[in-house]
């Protein structure tokens, strides 16, 4: 390549950089730019007022989600509206449900972070078999011994790969 040509590529170069400049300046200025972030701001905004504070739950919300009460700041919109939902049905519950529920949540609440994750990826990966598949794997796990189980819990646990939460390289 010869300097000559060399020289108005780099021209090139720098008039595609001025142009792109210029174009960029013009957005900014069109008001367009100011318009995409105010619906932004506005979007995150509608996210944060969704989620409900604890005292914005009537007496029997709060009630039934108890066990939820100190990490419902930290639940996100979405499983906020969730549990809110669950609340409201639980006067249709019968008992037997309503007794579950309450003992799961507070086996829940009760979890550390770690904990949780890994309930989580247990979950997740329950979904990839079938009912079958899940019924006869239970059948399987109570026709053990209680010293099996703990060596297969102790054998499962020992072979567990980090996840992205419970990584020793984020802690």
């Amino acid at each position: 390549m010869t300097a000559e040509k060399a020289q108005m590529i780099g021209n090139q170069k720098c008039q595609n950089r001025f142009i792109y400049l210029n174009q960029l300046s013009a957005f900014l200025k069109s008001g367009f730019f100011t318009l995409g972030l105010a619906v932004l701001i506005s979007i995150a905004s509608t996210s944060l007022a969704l989620a409900q504070s604890w005292q914005k739950l009537n007496e029997d919300q709060r009630s039934v989600l108890a066990p939820l009460q100190e990490d419902w700041s930290s639940l996100t919109p979405s499983r906020q509206k969730k549990w809110v939902e669950v609340a409201n049905r639980y006067p249709q519950m019968s008992e037997a449900e309503r007794i579950a529920l309450q003992s799961r949540m507070a086996e829940w609440a009760g979890l550390s972070t770690k904990e949780r994750q890994s309930a989580r990826d247990n979950y997740l990966r329950t979904l990839k078999f079938s009912p079958e598949k899940k019924a006869a794997a239970w059948e399987s796990y109570q026709q053990l011994s209680e010293e099996d189980k703990k060596r297969l819990a102790e054998k499962k646990a020992s072979s567990t790969k980090p996840t992205t939460v419970t990584s020793p390289t984020l802690k």
